[in-house]
């Protein structure tokens, strides 16, 4: 096996297009090394990606754009992430340890593409989009919706790096949130995560706009688009909730694994979705 340390992103390009789909990225290396290790990726060739610093980092731009190499760490501290896509923020610090926070990157934890990958919910209901390059085709920006392809398998072609997850800016009046429901406090996947943006109308009493991802509750993480069509414009009663709630359950599928089995999570995600929903209504009446 050939291991290549880089340090630019033409140097990287230049070996994803000659190795193509031989070739594996890694930069913080807490999925891909068990995933080499274990032999479920056989790679010719590990292309280290960590000293490319320029794709480390948040900017605000209205939105935000996060760098593909920015840690999980960096994004539950940020200030900015936190006031205004707390989803994230959260999710990020409850992605494994400290240890593991300090080196996971946001690009690895998309681009695994995991059913239980804790960033892509809450990356899903800020309507996130990610920027690639490549050596032959440049770049180009994908709505993170199209690049989830399936378990495991997303958009990106063999020889294009992620660079970059563009968010863009929310409406004023909303608030956002994650629920991880997991047998431990950390070092743990989600067996439920529910990711929710809630904006109420100008009275306060209705649902103007709301989004629902879920992860855990099928082969890859998903918007609930039927039960956000059935929330709009209507007032958050709790027959309302039990209809979205019902129609979150339908678009499920449901497994039993290590960490739980299928009843439970059936069980318990209209619960996490409820008190989501519960939550950001909270924060909009308090802000």
């Amino acid at each position: 096996m050939d291991f290549h340390s880089l340090t630019s992103l033409d140097e990287t390009l230049e070996k994803l297009a000659a190795y193509g789909s031989d070739a594996t990225l890694v930069a913080g290396g807490t999925s891909a090394r068990y995933l080499i290790m274990s032999g479920q990726v056989e790679a010719k060739a590990v292309l280290h990606i960590e000293r490319l610093s320029e794709f480390a980092g948040i900017t605000l731009n209205g939105g935000a754009r996060l760098g593909a190499l920015t840690n999980m760490r960096d994004i539950a501290e940020d200030t900015a992430i936190i006031a205004r896509f707390a989803s994230l923020a959260t999710a990020a610090g409850k992605c494994g340890g400290w240890q593991t926070q300090s080196i996971a990157t946001i690009g690895g934890n998309v681009c695994g593409a995991s059913p239980s990958a804790d960033l892509i919910a809450p990356l899903l209901v800020q309507d996130a989009e990610i920027e690639l390059h490549s050596q032959a085709r440049g770049s180009r920006t994908v709505a993170l919706t199209d690049f989830l392809v399936a378990a495991y398998k997303t958009d990106r072609a063999a020889d294009e790096m992620a660079t970059a997850f563009h968010l863009p800016a929310q409406p004023g009046e909303s608030a956002d949130t994650y629920i991880k429901i997991q047998r431990r406090s950390a070092m743990e996947r989600p067996i439920i995560g529910v990711a929710l943006r809630l904006a109420l109308d100008e009275s306060g009493e209705n649902i103007r706009e709301v989004r629902i991802a879920v992860c855990g509750a099928g082969p890859m993480p998903f918007r609930a688009s039927e039960a956000e069509t059935l929330l709009a414009g209507q007032a958050p009663t709790d027959e309302a909730v039990r209809a979205a709630s019902d129609a979150i359950i339908k678009r499920s599928t449901f497994r039993d694994d290590a960490r739980a089995s299928a009843s439970y999570r059936a069980a318990v995600l209209p619960r996490a979705f409820a008190h989501a929903l519960s939550l950001c209504r909270a924060t909009i009446a308090g802000a």
